[in-house]
Order: C-alpha cells, then sequence, then structure tokens
C-alpha cells in the first residue's frame, strides 16, 4: 500500500477543515524550514525535526514529534520525507508521505473559477499557493487574456487546451519584483502579444506591447478597461472586467497597499500611491470585486480557496480620507522595512535578463513580501 499523497491533495488538506488530530512534519533543516513552509487551516499542528536527526538519532528525533493521529512529512524534493515516513510507520504512527516535496509544491497552482456561468464570461483566479502568488484567467467566445503568469507556463496552456480557449494576450500588472513573470513565454508559445506599461519597463530587453486601454476579449463580448495606478510600481496597471471586478495587482492587497519602496524612492511614490488609491480607484463602485495580485497567508483564501475583497471595506481601511496623515503612515512603516534581496535580480530576470533553472528556483524561495504590512523589519 502506497503511503503518500499527491501534492494536489495535500492542497486540498491544507485548506480544510482543521483537524487537530493532523501535524504536518518538515523534514528539512532549521534554516530551511523557518525560512519557507506550507501552511494552512486543514493541518494547524506543524513540526520541524530533521532527516538528519531521525538519522542519527531516532528516538530522540522521535520525542521531538508531537502526539497526533496523522502525519504528513515534507522534505525539499520527497525522499528524505520518505525515509522518515518509514520509520514512524515501523513505530506504529500513522505517517503520509507528500510526494514532491517542497520542489511539488513550489510548482501546485489551483483554478477557482469566480463568477457565474449566467454572466456569458468566465474569470478564474490561478493561485500558487506556495508563494502566495494570484494570476487570472478572463475567457470569452473561446478567446482568453491571462494576467499575472507565473514561470509556470504549462499551467495556462493546458487550461486552455481543455477548456476550448485560445491565448489571446498576456498582460503584467506590473513589473514583478518577488517572483519570476511567466507572461512573456507564454506569450511567445501561444502566439500571442504581451502587455507591460511602458512605464514599468525601461531597460527591457523582452518583446512587448504597451499597455493598451482596453482589451476586447472574444469579438468585444467582454470589455477590459486598463488603469493606470502608480505607487507600488511607476507602470502598475489596474484591469477593470465588466465593470465589476478589479484585478489589482498589487496596488490594492487583502491586508492593505502594495509596498511603494520597490523603486527606492519611496517619498515621491508614495504620493502616487494616493493618488491612484483616493483618485482613481475610489472613484468605483465600493462594491466591486477586489482581484490581487497576491495574498501573504493561507488565511486571506475562503471556503473555495479562492482570494478576494471588497472595494470598499479595503478602501477604508488603507485610511485615504486624510491624504497627508496616509503619506505620513506610510512613510513611516517603508522606513523601517526593507526589501528582500532577491527582489532587484528577479526585476532584472523580468526585463529580459538570462536566468538558470537552479537560480529560478533559489530566487523564488518564500512567501511574497509584497504588501507594506509584510515588509521585513
Amino acid at each position: 500500500m502506497k503511503h503518500s499523497v499527491d501534492i494536489a491533495h495535500f492542497d486540498r488538506l491544507l485548506a480544510g477543515t482543521a483537524d487537530p488530530g493532523t501535524v504536518l512534519l518538515d523534514a528539512r533543516d532549521a534554516e530551511d524550514s523557518q525560512l519557507w513552509h506550507p501552511e494552512g487551516p486543514g493541518i494547524p499542528a506543524f513540526a520541524n525535526v530533521s532527516y538528519t536527526e531521525f538519522v542519527e538519532d531516532e528516538d530522540g528525533a522521535l520525542s521531538r514529534l508531537p502526539e497526533a493521529d496523522s502525519v504528513y512529512v515534507i522534505c525539499a524534493r520527497g525522499r528524505s520525507s520518505q525515509y522518515v515516513t518509514g520509520v514512524l510507520r515501523q513505530r506504529g504512527i500513522n505517517a503520509i508521505n507528500v510526494d514532491g516535496g517542497m520542489l511539488a509544491w513550489a510548482a501546485h497552482h489551483r483554478i477557482v473559477r469566480l463568477n457565474d456561468a449566467a454572466d456569458g464570461f468566465a474569470i478564474y483566479q490561478v493561485v500558487r499557493p506556495a508563494k502566495g502568488c494570484l494570476s487570472y484567467i478572463v475567457a470569452s467566445g473561446g478567446e482568453a487574456l491571462v494576467v499575472d503568469a507565473t514561470r509556470y507556463g504549462d499551467v495556462y496552456r493546458e487550461f486552455a487546451v481543455r477548456n476550448g480557449l485560445r491565448i489571446g494576450a498576456t498582460a503584467d500588472t506590473h513589473l514583478h519584483a518577488d517572483h519570476l513573470s511567466g507572461s512573456p513565454g507564454l506569450s511567445h508559445d501561444s502566439g500571442s502579444s504581451y502587455h507591460l506599461a511602458d512605464e514599468d519597463a525601461q531597460g527591457s530587453a523582452l518583446a512587448r506591447d504597451a499597455m493598451p486601454k482596453q482589451f476586447d476579449i472574444g469579438g468585444a463580448k467582454i470589455r477590459v478597461l486598463t488603469l493606470p495606478v502608480p505607487g507600488h510600481t511607476l507602470g502598475s496597471t489596474a484591469l477593470l472586467v465588466d465593470d465589476r471586478y478589479l484585478i489589482s495587482g498589487d496596488t490594492l492587497l487583502p491586508e492593505g497597499v502594495g509596498r511603494p519602496d520597490l523603486g527606492n524612492k519611496a517619498r515621491e511614490w508614495t504620493q502616487f500611491l494616493y493618488e491612484s488609491l483616493s483618485g482613481v480607484l475610489g472613484k468605483l463602485d465600493p462594491q466591486t470585486v477586489v482581484l490581487p495580485a497576491h495574498a501573504a497567508s493561507a488565511a486571506q483564501f475562503d471556503a473555495r480557496g479562492a482570494c478576494e475583497r471588497r472595494l470598499g471595506p479595503l478602501l477604508a481601511g488603507a485610511a485615504i480620507a486624510d491624504r497627508d496623515a496616509f503619506l505620513e503612515s506610510v512613510e513611516e512603516r517603508v522606513s523601517r522595512s526593507r526589501q528582500p534581496a532577491a527582489y532587484a535580480e528577479i526585476r532584472k530576470v523580468n526585463l529580459g535578463a538570462p536566468v538558470s533553472a537552479e537560480r529560478a528556483e533559489e530566487l523564488e524561495v518564500g512567501m511574497n513580501k509584497c504588501a507594506l504590512s509584510s515588509a521585513t523589519p
């Protein structure tokens, strides 16, 4: 009998109802585990006891494991955890190996439809839970617009084939700093256009088109307006779908606003951010559904496994009623934060600089830190 689960099953367990009798055991070294490990309400208990500890002192390693009805074991690639799973099962513990480990977790995506079939178009959120990255597929009349694709292009290509869609265009809401964009590669492979605002494309070596005023998908059956919202980056662009759904990029996030310090001009960009929030997004219907580019934790997803918010409460939480107070608050938080070291290199890669597969994996280790409230102190 195979005592393991694939990564999709593991994701469903994490996102499910809390099971107090279940523990997630990370068999990697403490440094790697502290930097990045899966989390979710379905498996609330966590332990880090390394493979090395099990090899060198099996009894000592077992003594550090909390009592549990079931133990899911994960490591970097699923091999060390397989050994640990075997040890635990020999000791009478119901242990289950997570196939593929963190490598599989990093590549895993789930796709959730956000709207009703009666709308006449479809909008899907593509969730990469390991990074908290959220991308979107807007489909109408057999054509699709893909927004903020991750570097795993097969996810979008295979979805399009399964659903009889042609990818007509790809777009990035801004020059991403936390992860490697897959939009240019997806555009190349699908023969579609790639769009990034001129302000974010300075020095780009990519085949690229400017951001249009609107996208007409499926013979203009659905209109997607583009709204310049500088602040997180100078070229940040929000996409308003059917006047009801706002793909906000990192301008608005579930826990607040995107950090305005990526260009090392925080004071200037904070003022742009305020104008974008109050002068552009503040004019939209407060009931508009906000679809951000990132989530910061598993707690920000709903029972469907999707992440969305209403515009009105997000803007209220951003406290934009008082301009001076907003600027002061944002600048104070920026002053005690710093960007992750990898962000500068990621931006260069997203403008076309070459990167090896191994380095790409290294650059994307860890959850995103795009929200100002999650900036590292």
